[in-house]
């Protein structure tokens, strides 16, 4: 900790490399003035043909119980990433917003040691979140190609690592085989950078209203000093950023809110399918890779849930700090300006999924009981 001048700078660190993954696929809309090219033709053709393929398969084994549920687990995973590049593509002046009022969140904090130490508690989550997120796509990333082959060695069967085959190819074939192993390990390799890089930077977008509250809360606890100093003139001033402060969050929050809702939405239904469709296809057949997905993709959820309901807790305890304030301590001019600050913190900022309902824990044990 001690060896970086400011946290900002390992944040940045880890938003650059991210946004390099990204640029390769041609969808840094992140960047000002982005324009899609020649390299985000090529993943929306990918993508396209993977959606086509699947749909194929799913005609193709309508009669055919399990195959028809296996190829299905691969299609949500084309709707998580298809609803990732939709957002790329349809809103990156929102993105762009996102995260500049991320980089503010850094750039504004004082020198205060509470604050500082307030950005480097979650810089270093955010740098552990990334790094292990990303470790774990390795690792499945690399398992679900050698499963099949170690498998092969072992008992002589064929199998693929996931379900979606390629049409008018016999999969039972050795060349069709072939074929369609290096088709599925093509699109692990193309989908995993993409999917790590835009789930992480909107990661740190969701980190970084809790950090934006941790702020607010120990800028509360500095008014609250000043106010028992009597320092009028410090109290006014405080007083009134801390009001800029807390509509600077309450419009960022909104911000995520109608970027992301119908995204989260999409992600909360797939991720749910997922789980439930591959438990049904483990009653059938020993498929070793759905028992990674289950327990990453019941984690990928629970983390989704329990980032809402620490956003909601957040806004919560600091509408809780606001109301322990000594504002009887204030000048009636400056009441005045308390009851605007009091009145804003009377609604609990949250994200939803599509409006639906709100994202917290609440929402992962509903979907849990489905399954």
């Amino acid at each position: 900790m001690g060896k970086e001048p400011h946290p900002i700078a390992t944040f940045d660190k880890l938003i650059q490399r991210l946004r390099s993954l990204l640029k390769l696929l041609g969808l840094d809309s992140y960047e000002p003035n982005y324009r899609p090219n020649f390299r985000t033709a090529i993943v929306l053709c990918l993508a396209a043909l993977y959606v086509g393929i699947t749909m194929y398969d799913l005609v193709h084994f309508k009669d055919d119980l399990f195959n028809f549920v296996y190829v299905l687990i691969t299609f949500f995973f084309a709707t998580i990433g298809i609803g990732r590049v939709a957002i790329f593509l349809t809103c990156g002046d929102a993105l762009q917003f996102l995260l500049a009022e991320t980089y503010r969140t850094y750039r504004e904090a004082r020198a205060d040691e509470r604050e500082q130490r307030v950005l480097w508690w979650y810089t270093n989550i955010y740098r552990w979140a990334v790094r292990t997120y990303a470790r774990t796509f390795v690792v499945t990333g690399t398992i679900m190609p050698l499963i099949p082959l170690l498998r092969f060695f072992v008992t002589g069967e064929l199998v693929l690592p996931f379900g979606v085959v390629l049409p008018f190819v016999d999969v039972n074939s050795g060349l069709g085989y072939v074929l369609n192993y290096i088709y599925q390990v093509s699109c692990i390799v193309w989908t995993a950078p993409g999917l790590v890089s835009s789930y992480c930077l909107t990661l740190a977008q969701v980190v970084n209203i809790c950090t934006q509250y941790d702020l607010l809360a120990v800028k509360l606890t500095v008014l609250e000093e000043h106010i028992l100093a009597h320092d009028d003139d410090l109290v006014a001033r405080k007083l009134r950023h801390l009001i800029r402060d807390q509509q600077r969050v309450e419009r960022f929050v909104a911000k995520v809110e109608s970027t992301y809702r119908l995204l989260s939405g999409v992600e909360v239904l797939s991720l749910g399918l997922q789980v439930v469709i591959t438990l049904f296809v483990e009653q059938f057949s020993l498929w070793i890779p759905g028992l990674a997905v289950i327990p990453l993709f019941s984690g990928q959820l629970f983390i989704f849930c329990a980032l809402g309901a620490a956003i909601q807790h957040k806004s919560e305890s600091f509408a809780a700090g606001v109301y322990r304030l000594s504002w009887h301590e204030l000048s009636r001019r400056e009441k005045q300006t308390f009851r605007i600050m009091l009145l804003r913190s009377q609604e609990s900022q949250k994200l939803t999924c599509v409006h639906i309902h709100d994202i917290n824990l609440n929402l992962f044990v509903a979907v849990r009981v489905t399954h």
